[in-house]
């Protein structure tokens, strides 16, 4: 039996970005949308593209300082893209993001390790992202660290799944990285001032079932992400929140969502 992975450490640190080190935008992700190369990266399978991107954007001396320490503080960790299906085909943005770190810090990357399912998150709504989890599946070796990577930290969905994947089967994540930061800044772990917002509004058992009754993380609020649990801190009950992610599901996926197997193009593991 898989053992249920834990909640955050609410020591586990904030997700590492590579654009708008200096918070200078108010919308951080709009340089990364705003790239020539990134429709061609992330809707079209273009690693060429995807590859251009990264290296122009994180080609800086404060951007290498920060994967030396990454290298520096995870030396053994085993570096795994999101691979994601978005609705015009598969994001090659973190796949190349991982790539350019291993290049950068000789870390193994490992792209066995694959989302399952098709959800098309991007641009959606906390609801939405709610409703249509991603699934990841692939082999953990255990006792290893993991480094996660993606293109954007939102809602931290996906981060926050694939952390499970890998702890439920022995692994342990031990750092998120993204190009860039969505609209909530770069706290990933549920912090425990956010808890006890989120528990004074709702009370622990209404929202254990609640998480139960919308399958999410078996019912256990400590893995929600910081992001998360502020969307469910600020709406006004449950029950609003529940017709919200039920619509959600009603409605679909775009491009209704199927199951798919994703085949990885390159050897598992490899060291640069």
């Amino acid at each position: 039996m898989i053992a249920l992975a834990p909640g955050w450490d609410e020591n586990f640190p904030k997700v590492m970005r590579f654009v708008d080190l200096q918070n200078v935008c108010a919308k951080p992700w709009k340089l990364l949308f705003n790239h020539p190369d990134y429709d061609a990266a992330k809707n079209h399978e273009d690693r060429q593209a995807a590859a251009r991107l990264v290296k122009s954007l994180l080609d800086t001396p404060d951007n290498i300082k920060q994967l030396k320490s990454l290298k520096t503080s995870f030396p053994d960790a085993i570096v795994v893209p999101v691979r994601a299906v978005e609705a015009g085909g598969k994001n090659r943005i973190p796949e190349m993001l991982a790539e350019y770190i291993s290049k950068k810090t000789g870390l193994q990357v490992d792209t066995t390790i694959i989302q399952a399912n098709q959800v098309f998150r991007t641009g959606s709504d906390p609801w939405h992202r709610f409703a249509f989890r991603p699934e990841f599946d692939g082999e953990v070796q255990n006792r290893r660290n993991y480094i996660l990577v993606d293109d954007v930290f939102a809602f931290g969905g996906s981060f926050s799944e694939l952390r499970r994947h890998i702890e439920k089967n022995g692994g342990k994540a031990v750092q998120t990285a993204a190009m860039a930061l969505g609209g909530h800044g770069g706290e990933i772990a549920l912090s425990s001032a956010m808890r006890v917002k989120l528990l004074d509004t709702h009370g622990e058992q209404p929202l254990s079932s609640f998480m139960k009754e919308i399958d999410l993380y078996e019912g256990n609020f400590n893995c929600l992400t910081q992001p998360e649990a502020y969307a469910l801190a600020k709406t006004p009950s449950l029950n609003a929140a529940r017709d919200q992610i039920f619509a959600a599901r009603r409605t679909g996926r775009p491009r209704d969502s199927q199951e798919i197997v994703l085949r990885p193009q390159t050897p598992p593991l490899r060291r640069r």
